[in-house]
């Protein structure tokens, strides 16, 4: 009984890590804001995947700036 409460406790402690983090990229030029939900993961595992890019698209810089919610 005691090994299955453990394992039960460990179990619970791992999965109430993991949450839904919300994305929030602003488009520039334009301020166009897109948001995006990323179910289920652990913090560092969202910051991962809400990145800040920039490109050239015929000499006009673009610029997306991410920020986790």
């Amino acid at each position: 009984m005691k090994k299955t409460m453990l394992v039960l406790s460990v179990v619970a402690l791992f999965s109430a890590c993991k949450k839904d983090y919300t994305c929030e990229c602003t488009t520039s030029p334009g301020n166009s804001v897109d948001k995006h939900t990323i179910n289920a993961v652990s913090k560092s595992r969202a910051k991962a995947n809400c990145v800040s890019s920039s490109f050239e698209d015929n000499g006009t810089k673009i610029e997306t700036n991410c920020t986790l919610k």
